[in-house]
């Protein structure tokens, strides 16, 4: 059941924001999908996966060195539940389809890699998710650097 909710909302991170170069530079492969740095909105991180989720992360936006623990949501078009509410999705409009994300990075400064907890709706995050750092098109060796 775990293997088919991860597609799901994982499917929820892309959009047409137009990224900044230094933010672009960080990209993270996961069990599902490669996860892009796109753009800070003051400060909240917007990152996005597959063709249109996006995940938004509060407190993330222009940090870049000592990260820690921060928590956001993420959104999509579709999902495997349709929640009561309804959060920002691509380019501001409305979505039933998102979810709570809680991520801790491993490693403080960039790369680093990082462990999510993804939900659905107001849920508890369990779902879990890693990331590793993408450099030179090639996924770092998640032995190194911690």
């Amino acid at each position: 059941m775990l293997k088919k909710q991860i597609p799901v909302l994982l499917g929820l991170l892309t959009c047409a924001f137009v990224p900044q170069p230094a933010l672009a530079d960080e990209v993270w492969t996961t069990e599902e999908y490669d996860v892009i740095y796109q753009a800070d909105r003051n400060s909240t991180a917007i990152w996005s996966y597959g063709n249109s989720g996006l995940v938004f992360i509060d407190g993330l936006g222009g940090v870049y060195t000592d990260r820690g623990s921060y928590s956001g949501y993420w959104v999509q078009e579709t999902s495997s539940l349709r929640c009561d509410t309804y959060r920002e999705g691509a380019e501001g409009k409305p979505t039933y389809h998102w979810g709570r994300f809680e991520v801790t990075f491993i490693d403080p400064d960039f790369p680093s890699r990082w462990h999510a907890h993804i939900g659905l709706c107001d849920r508890e995050p369990t779902i879990p998710l890693n990331g590793t750092p993408v450099l030179g098109g090639t996924p770092e060796d998640p032995g190194e650097g911690g």
